[in-house]
């Protein structure tokens, strides 16, 4: 059964390997947390290719981050980031913009997604929670 099993994950993998690479396409390994700053979040990423190599050199413009869901709110809010710093390769801290309308979270639990695109085709998503003490 455990073989069976694994050659389905197996074929699996390589379907989709093979339909990204047709449409020459990328998926992108995003992996993410939110850490309390100021009443508000960094957003700690971490981005590889399909292979595992680092994703490097990207900037704010290839990061969405939105503020999804927490105690009494369930709607999706696109926070601006305004600073993407690298370091070591393929990790990422975002700084959000602090928001004229609400500058300070108040105290809960978040849940964040973050969406990364690097060149047209390469692409990954993840959710991330943070807590705001």
């Amino acid at each position: 059964m455990k073989k069976r099993w694994m050659g389905f994950l197996y074929e699996v993998y390589f379907r989709v390997v093979i339909n990204l690479k047709q449409k020459n396409m990328s998926l992108l390994l995003v992996t993410a947390a939110g850490s309390p700053l100021f009443d508000d979040f960094l957003v700690v990423v971490s981005v590889t290719s399909f292979d595992g190599a680092p994703a490097v050199g990207l900037k704010p413009s290839n990061f969405k981050v939105y503020m999804l869901a927490s105690l009494n709110h369930a709607s999706v809010d696109q926070r601006t980031i305004s600073k993407a710093t690298e370091g070591p390769g393929g990790f990422y801290t975002l700084q959000l913009k602090k928001r004229v309308s609400q500058p300070k979270l108040p105290a809960g639990h978040y849940v964040l997604g973050v969406t990364v695109t690097s060149g047209k085709t390469d692409k990954g998503q993840t959710t991330a929670t943070g807590n705001i003490p």
